[in-house]
């Protein structure tokens, strides 16, 4: 049972990437920002060098924070909209 929950979520985010790079292809600004991130990496790295322990400690947990509730988000939203969906399909009596 646990392989098939892992299975489904696997797919479930293999959805959202794919959904992700369409996104990409239809929204300029999305596909601009996605872009600046992924250049501005490195002077991002060269700042978190410049910054103390603390300060450093702070901002990794902040990223580390950010990602996880990103994801957690991303599985649920796919997962509800697969519900609400067959719920609507449902109420029309289509299913």
């Amino acid at each position: 049972m646990e392989n098939l929950r892992n299975e489904i979520q696997s797919f479930m985010q293999e959805m959202v990437e794919n959904n992700l790079d369409t996104l990409k292809e239809q929204n300029a600004e999305y596909a601009r920002c996605k872009e600046d991130v992924k250049n501005n990496l490195k002077a991002m790295d060269e700042l978190m060098e410049k910054l103390c322990a603390e300060d450093k400690e702070l901002m990794n947990k902040y990223e580390i924070n950010a990602f996880t509730i990103s994801a957690i988000e991303q599985i649920f939203l796919y997962k509800q909209g697969w519900h609400d969906c067959i719920d609507f399909l449902k109420l029309f009596g289509i299913l």
